[in-house]
């Protein structure tokens, strides 16, 4: 299977036809082929409504193509009630059929739609063949993880759960927010035991719902050993380093993260420090792309005695909190603050991490924050305060995605450990595959609650509009990304198939239940109104998605 392999515009039109051709025949193959096994007479296999493109017929059953291709059904014998069926044949007519063999073939339509989903994320695992492994980062400050687990410890298992995988390890903390949970690190070789209780985080999911995770306060990534100046006067700045350099050694002895960094800062005594470092020369051009220039010097600690403790500093820290760029437009510019500024407080608290800023800001995206930082320019502290920006931004997809923007932004570039070799192909990927389905299921479901319940704007539905658009965009980026929106598109239509609206394989489910708790069918009096107000809901639905679809894709 080939990915990220652009698809040129003329194959654009066929792979949207073969999303939709796929979708469609899956569904009604469920149908088909549940109703051959229960001995039910097939009439007409047919792809799409309306007047034949063409048609063959092998055995009994008419297989066609009908011109008007957003749909498709599986005709079979005595299927309406008030079908007169030949006395031949009336033990192959659908009505003459036990209720629980109806109630399966209507449910083997959207059955299958959620089935697919399954095949597609196989083959995404199947061909990883690497993942990021379970190694802590960053630790961050005053959260559950602080003092408990280091940069470099690897998750051995949880609960005695095995870990081999980052996405294993976040998806065990993410479910248990607010749980004990017994952590089996391995620290440069050593096995050692951490209990730690996930903190309960709100968050916004992908369809902005609000959720409720489990968070330690650890990142995949390291901070490389930035550095921020906190004065001209301090040793760093007259040994000649500047805000932003990148600390590579200390007296010879490598330094790989921030943390680390700042460890070592903490242990220094009174001699010289010799400092390798790199520092940033001027972008060329329009380019956006750094490139450090390698330098060394010599930094001597200064003694201060605070509160009658005796230290040494070089006024040497870590660059997170340092403002490497200011937004145009942004509250951060609005309120004054510039490059080189140094973050000290957020919302009246002391910050120890950067990520605190955009946990708060997120998590009180229309509440008015307060920020203290020291100015570069004159060293003074000031404080403001500011209501974020929500900027709405249009993705390739038409999508609306709303960010919460502060607008000071800092310059710490990271890295990860290298990623390791999957075992067990086979079982990884079928189990991550049903994973991913069942998460994409529930994610759909909130979806719709979301909408229902008006925490979801009804904006999000689209039509045949957006499903042509999507695809579209996903083909010319890729055969990975065609497949994710196959997949995604397959599990709305079996969902939305299971629906209880009359004329959905959901209303017939329906009618069936109703007719096994009452032990007779409806009149046909009943079925057919239900029928037309299955009808009107249906078409109703169609039309407000058609005018979602003009109002982004045509007139937007």
């Amino acid at each position: 299977m080939c990915y990220n392999t652009p698809v040129s515009g003329p194959g654009v039109v066929l792979l949207v036809a073969l999303l939709l051709g796929v979708l469609i025949f899956v569904h009604e193959l469920g149908h088909f082929i549940v109703a051959k096994l229960f001995g039910v007479k097939v009439l007409r296999f047919s792809l799409g409504f309306g007047p034949k493109a063409f048609s063959f017929t092998r055995g009994e059953t008419e297989y066609r193509v009908a011109w008007f291709p957003l749909g498709g059904y599986v005709k079979m014998l005595g299927e309406a009630p008030s079908e007169i069926v030949d006395p031949a044949d009336e033990g192959r007519a659908f009505q003459a059929k036990p209720l629980w063999q109806r109630y399966l073939i209507a449910l083997a339509g959207p059955l299958m739609n959620l089935i697919l989903p399954v095949g597609i994320y196989f083959a995404f695992f199947l061909v990883a063949s690497v993942e990021q492994p379970p190694v802590m980062g960053n630790v961050l400050h005053d959260e559950p993880a602080d003092g408990l687990l280091l940069p470099g410890d690897r998750i051995v298992a949880i609960d005695d759960q095995p870990i081999r995988y980052w996405e294993e390890f976040r998806r065990v903390v993410g479910q248990n927010p607010g749980k004990p949970l017994r952590f089996t690190i391995d620290r440069g070789g050593e096995q050692l035991t951490r209990y730690i209780t996930p903190r309960p985080a709100q968050i916004l999911d992908d369809f902005r719902l609000p959720a409720t995770v489990g968070q330690i306060g650890v990142t995949l990534y390291y901070y490389r050993p930035q550095i921020g100046v906190t004065g001209p006067d301090v040793p760093a700045a007259q040994a000649g380093l500047r805000s932003f350099d990148r600390v590579t050694a200390i007296n010879g002895r490598e330094v790989k993260s921030a943390i680390e960094l700042e460890e070592r800062l903490k242990r220094i005594g009174g001699a010289a420090l010799a400092v390798a470092y790199l520092r940033p020369a001027p972008t060329v051009g329009f380019a956006d792309v750094r490139e450090y220039r390698p330098r060394a010097t010599v930094v001597y600690p200064a003694l201060h005695e605070p509160a009658g403790t005796r230290r040494f500093a070089t006024g040497m820290v870590s660059g997170e909190f340092f403002v490497y760029e200011v937004e145009p437009g942004s509250p951060a510019a609005a309120i004054g603050l510039q490059p080189g500024d140094r973050i000290v407080r957020f919302d009246g608290r002391a910050i120890g991490n950067r990520e605190r800023i955009e946990r708060e800001l997120k998590r009180r995206p229309k509440d008015r924050h307060s920020v203290a930082w020291i100015a570069a320019r004159d060293g003074l502290e000031r404080e403001e305060s500011f209501l974020p920006q929500e900027r709405v931004e249009i993705d390739e997809y038409k999508q609306r995605r709303t960010e919460v923007v502060f607008g000071a932004n800092p310059a710490m570039p990271f890295w990860f450990e290298p990623p390791v070799a999957v075992e067990g192909r086979f079982g990884y990927a079928a189990s991550h595959a049903v994973r991913r389905t069942t998460t994409a299921v529930v994610a759909i479901v909130r979806l719709f609650g979301g909408m229902a319940h008006g925490e979801v704007s009804r904006d999000a539905v689209g039509g045949p509009i957006a499903i042509m658009y999507t695809t579209a965009v996903a083909a010319r980026k890729g055969w990975d990304q065609y497949l994710g929106v196959m997949a995604g598109v397959s599990l709305s239509l079996g969902l939305i198939n299971l629906l209880p609206v009359p004329l959905l394989d959901g209303g017939h489910m329906l009618l069936f239940t109703i007719e096994a708790v009452r032990r007779k069918p409806l009149s046909l009096r009943t079925r057919e109104v239900a029928a037309y107000l299955g009808l009107i809901l249906v078409v109703s639905l169609m039309i407000f998605a058609l005018i979602n679809d003009v109002g982004r894709y045509l007139l937007g």
